[in-house]
């Protein structure tokens, strides 16, 4: 069998990239990693999640719509419901938009809009979910 042993990365396509780059790193706790001009890479120190993001030549316009063919949106691993309800306060501070902590058959949600409204989930799985699916 060939194999995967993660996701490398994530990359998105944003009209402004100081205003992406504000948000990765001053909100969400990433660190630059790479900068080159119409490209950013950073990395989350703590978990090793990497977002890039890229503007292609100043030709990205318009929008996230998760109702359009692509993605539907990137959720990232939260440690637990009390995490997810720091993170509210956090995301209060910055005002950045957010959705109150929901439960789900499958764990608790928080989910936010990163600039361009590109929608982000923080999540925390429920155990007996991460079991069936034979991560626990």
């Amino acid at each position: 069998m060939r194999s995967i042993t993660g996701v490398s990365h994530v990359s998105l396509s944003v009209p402004d990239m100081e205003r992406a780059q504000w948000f990765w790193t001053t909100v969400m706790g990433f660190q630059v990693a790479i900068e080159v001009p119409g490209a950013t890479v950073c990395v989350h120190r703590g978990s090793g999640t990497v977002v890039g993001f890229r503007d292609h030549a100043g030709s990205v316009t318009g929008s996230f719509d998760e109702t359009r063919v692509g993605m539907d949106h990137v959720a990232l691993a939260v440690a637990s419901v009390a995490d997810l309800q720091e993170w509210t306060a956090w995301l209060d501070q910055h005002d950045v938009e957010h959705s109150e902590v929901v439960e789900s058959d499958l764990g608790h949600h928080l989910n936010l809009r990163a600039p361009d409204r590109i929608a982000v989930e923080l999540f925390v799985l429920r155990s007996e979910v991460a079991v069936a699916l034979g991560l626990g």
